[in-house]
């Protein structure tokens, strides 16, 4: 009575299908063949994201103990002060070079490469997008040169469509001569008459 879309029909072929990523006759699958050379490309890209994230935990590392005995100092200053009113605190004013390099050594070279790798990573980053800005700004230069360029050569070939010996074109030429003539007598009259009337 019409489809036979029972469970049964329906297993076999669903089994089938994940089955489909296995070996079958000794033939080793696409999956498998696409795996290897992913894995391959993938390595190169594991290892500097792995050398990456130590960089940040790094650097993350060395921010939250100096953030750890910021707070420390803020705390210990604070109950000074409410032991004794006197000058503000240190801790609202900016570490001294002292106290930064008493908290990230310069000789620390895990602390540095870690900073190097970053900042690096950061100069890429926004060359990269001086780039795309500068890339976009040139596609618009020329995009809009080049429908001048299309607008002057319909133009070009509207002016050569002309036919200079036509009658009807001279008289058309001679009529709106003669209307713009009229135009500036007209103008320079009223301006003679306004300065006429000015004077009385």
């Amino acid at each position: 009575m019409g489809c036979n879309t029972s469970k049964e029909s329906v297993q076999p072929a669903v089994e089938e299908a994940k089955e489909g990523d296995s070996v079958k006759n000794g033939d080793i699958s696409k999956a498998a063949e696409n795996s290897a050379t992913k894995a391959e490309s993938a390595e190169g890209n594991e290892n500097e994201e792995k050398e990456k994230e130590a960089a940040a935990t790094k650097i993350q590392a060395a921010f939250r103990g100096h953030h750890a005995r910021k707070s420390l100092r803020v705390s210990e200053t604070a109950s000074k002060q409410t032991r004794t009113d006197e000058t503000p605190s240190e801790s609202t004013e900016q570490p001294t070079q002292e106290q930064l390099q008493e908290e990230f050594p310069t000789d620390d070279q895990e602390l540095c490469n870690a900073a190097k790798k970053i900042q690096a990573t950061f100069r890429g980053h926004m060359s990269r997008k001086e780039q795309t800005a500068a890339k976009s700004a040139m596609n618009m230069v020329e995009s809009a040169t080049a429908k001048i360029e299309e607008k002057m050569q319909d133009a070009v070939h509207e002016l050569e469509g002309i036919d200079l010996a036509d009658p009807d074109l001279h008289k058309a030429a001679t009529k709106i001569q003669a209307s713009f003539r009229g135009h500036k007598v007209r103008q320079e009259v009223n301006i003679h008459t306004t300065a006429d009337d000015s004077k009385k």
